[in-house]
């Protein structure tokens, strides 16, 4: 008898931090999930970020052809070749005054237009 005496109070002994530990793992959990939960509200709302920078693109979008219109006389009328020649010019005036001279000139190779 004194067997099953000892393990009874052995058991009584060790269920109440047993139960506490239970309830520790459970309240850690629900934190977890609790934080994976609003982690995953977060980035989904990142797909609204880039349709808030298209909407102050389009709002400038708008304004830029008025001031376009008033300018209009001003544009001067080059085409790609002339652009090319300007650019190439000023690139080698920039690199001859840092000392930077080619011995066969500047050769462009190719040109993308970016708009």
């Amino acid at each position: 008898m004194t067997g099953v005496f000892a393990a009874s109070t052995w058991w009584d002994g060790v269920k109440g931090p047993l139960a506490d530990a239970g309830v520790n793992t459970i309240v850690g959990l629900c934190i977890v999930f609790a934080a994976l939960v609003f982690i995953s509200f977060i980035i989904s709302l990142f797909k609204y970020i880039g349709k808030l920078d298209k909407s102050s693109e389009t709002k400038a979008e708008v304004k830029a052809p008025a001031v376009a219109a008033q300018h209009s006389g001003n544009e001067l009328n080059i085409d790609n070749f002339e652009l090319v020649a300007i650019i190439t010019a000023a690139i080698s005036e920039y690199e001859e005054s840092r000392g930077n001279f080619f011995k066969d000139g500047i050769v462009v190779r190719s040109v993308k237009k970016i708009s």
